[in-house]
């Protein structure tokens, strides 16, 4: 009885220590974690300013990325330019069907989920487009109509050389400012030819002003004016009704699968069998991106680094 006993309090001490010990490095490991934020915050501090009615954060120099600062929005650059895809593969057969939709609607919808291809099809158009061609890169955060309406704008100043820039423009109505931005761009269509690509433009569907914008920018546009829109999801009905009237075309992502024919013709570019190429588009379903992934293990394995 005495040795069990005995043994318990070896046991109990023995595991109040060790948890004891543990408390005092999650301790040591928390007050780490607070002077480090703590630092983070005064270095960071510094390189915030107060505007007149917003504070903006200005990066390290090495880091800024072009902007454009255009009254109290501060726009940046890079969503303003036509992406760089790595390896294009050429799709003729999509190349011509979207010619020919832009043609015939006055805007387009590319649509499918991630990986299906979008937006290097609307790259790989708009790099050997003959016109002019106004990119823009929608995010979330530009649901905000006076933040979309300024880029859209400056989509066309950046872009199109020979484009006036439209004076700044207060706190419009959507229809009104929507009308304006259409004039804009059939401005600039009487030099040349102009494209409007809205990339990710998913990401502003459910903003409460994107049927009215729609509804009142497309049917403004003149016939040199084309709109292309790329999307992961379909757009509002307000906007998907537009089909019936003959003003939306829409490229969905059973069309921008690859057939069978033009996976082998991928995978022989990169010396790969028909055999494979037939095997990989089954599994793929003809997705681009999963068809990317298997080409690269199979010439990983075909040719192994050697350590």
């Amino acid at each position: 009885m005495f040795r069990a006993i005995s043994r318990f309090q070896i046991l109990s001490k023995f595991n109040l220590e060790t948890i004891a010990e543990k408390v005092q490095v999650l301790l040591k490991s928390a007050e780490l974690q607070l002077k480090c934020m703590m630092n983070f915050a005064s270095q960071e501090l510094s390189e915030w300013r107060e505007s007149s009615n917003y504070y903006e954060f200005t990066p390290p120099a090495a880091e800024k990325k072009p902007v454009i600062k255009t009254d109290s929005v501060k726009l940046f650059a890079d969503k303003l330019r036509i992406p760089k895809v790595a390896e294009p593969v050429a799709r003729p057969r999509l190349i011509e069907h979207l010619g020919k939709s832009l043609a015939q609607f006055s805007a387009t919808l590319i649509a499918g989920r991630a990986g299906t291809g979008k937006t290097a099809l609307a790259a790989d158009f708009a790099r050997n487009s003959d016109g002019c061609v106004a990119w823009y890169k929608v995010e979330t955060a530009d649901s905000d109509w006076k933040v979309f309406s300024r880029y859209l704008s400056a989509s066309l100043d950046l872009n199109c050389s020979g484009a006036d820039a439209q004076p700044e423009r207060g706190a419009m109505e959507v229809s009104a400012t929507s009308e304006t931005l259409a004039a804009q761009f059939v401005a600039a269509a009487e030099e040349k030819p102009v494209l409007i690509v809205l990339d990710d433009l998913h990401s502003i569907f459910d903003a409460d002003w994107f049927g009215d914008f729609f509804n009142s920018f497309v049917p403004l546009l003149a016939p040199n004016v084309r709109l292309l829109l790329i999307a992961r999801t379909l757009p509002p009905l307000q906007v998907w009704r537009l089909r019936s009237k003959q003003i939306l075309g829409v490229m969905d992502e059973k069309l921008l699968s690859f057939t069978q024919d033009e996976t082998i013709e991928i995978f022989r570019q990169h010396k790969l069998s028909p055999s494979a190429a037939r095997s990989a588009h089954k599994s793929a379903y003809g997705k681009i991106a999963r068809l990317e992934e298997i080409i690269e293990k199979k010439i990983a394995k075909r040719n192994p680094v050697s350590v």
